[in-house]
């Protein structure tokens, strides 16, 4: 049997990279908690028009695909910018021309043929996702416990036994979304009918959201999902890498590529911008692995 370990905090192929292998690549947009909302009386939540929410990207790859997506990413990068050895896609500095991006607010041209080739990189690769956000403000209406003043200070107890009443500085919103995401992978890997088994990988992004993004993971490990008994989870979910961005993995790439046009496309009561060079309407529907997007409550 082939071998996927960590090593040194990288993920390493000892043999050769089969069929029957998944990954899970994650990333995420805006903030994992409900910090936000100390600052607001109830009054001002329940008539804010543009409304706060969280989300997780999940994009499944088999380990076999890997090698050609790092080829084809490497190509692209060594065609646009040579001299970069480490260059990152990150759509939101694309889409806005910054940092390792910020010549193409002076080259349009040099925009428009970067962007067409990441546009049909994403469009010609093999893989499948999913996303879930939170919208904070309906949960908060739904949910919220506010006190005399009209503060929120907790959040009721949310169906199961895994979102109980919170104080909100301690509510952990990667457990909301890591639940639906974690079982789309499970479904996805259980019906190739093979005896196939996967791992979730991460960017780290501070040391309070990796703690709390591994606190999220280890009790859905524990306690499974829904119809889904921990010990079955555990047999085809492994575990969970948080890695260095600096890893500079095409598969968080990609989680990060699909992202901010699907939050943009698919979930209202915000700012949405329509210059997306990554189309979810023509490419990105197509590779949903569950046909819709989740918006919580």
């Amino acid at each position: 049997m082939d071998v996927i370990i960590v090593k040194g905090g990288r993920i390493e192929n000892l043999v050769k990279v089969v069929d029957n292998f998944y990954f899970l690549f994650l990333d995420e947009i805006y903030t994992p908690n409900l910090n936000e909302f100390l600052k607001f009386s109830e009054r001002e939540i329940f008539e804010r028009p543009n409304h706060l929410h969280f989300g997780i990207s999940g994009v499944i790859i088999p380990a076999s695909g890997l090698s050609d997506l790092n080829f084809k990413s490497r190509r692209i990068k060594n065609k646009y910018y040579p001299k970069q050895k480490s260059l990152i896609f990150h759509y939101i500095d694309i889409l806005n021309n910054r940092d390792c991006f910020s010549d193409l607010k002076l080259n349009q041209k040099k925009k428009k043929a970067f962007t067409e080739s990441l546009s049909s990189f994403v469009k010609g690769s093999d893989f499948k996702y999913s996303c879930v956000f939170v919208d904070k403000h309906e949960l908060v209406k739904k949910y919220g416990v506010f006190d005399k003043t009209g503060r929120l200070v907790k959040v009721k107890r949310i169906g199961s036994n895994l979102f109980p009443k919170s104080q909100i500085l301690d509510y952990n919103l990667y457990l909301l979304c890591l639940k639906k995401i974690l079982e789309y992978f499970f479904t996805f890997i259980t019906n190739r009918n093979l005896e196939a088994r996967g791992i979730v990988v991460a960017e780290a992004r501070g040391e309070r959201e990796d703690a709390e993004l591994r606190e999220a993971f280890h009790k859905i490990h524990c306690y499974g999902i829904s119809k889904i008994v921990s010990t079955e989870l555990r047999k085809i979910i492994l575990d969970l890498f948080i890695v260095p961005k600096s890893q500079n993995y095409i598969g968080t790439q990609l989680a990060d590529l699909v992202l901010y046009s699907t939050y943009d496309s698919a979930v209202s009561a915000h700012n949405i911008r329509n210059d997306h060079f990554i189309s979810y309407e023509k490419i990105l529907k197509k590779k949903l692995v569950n046909k819709t997007i989740n918006i919580i409550p």
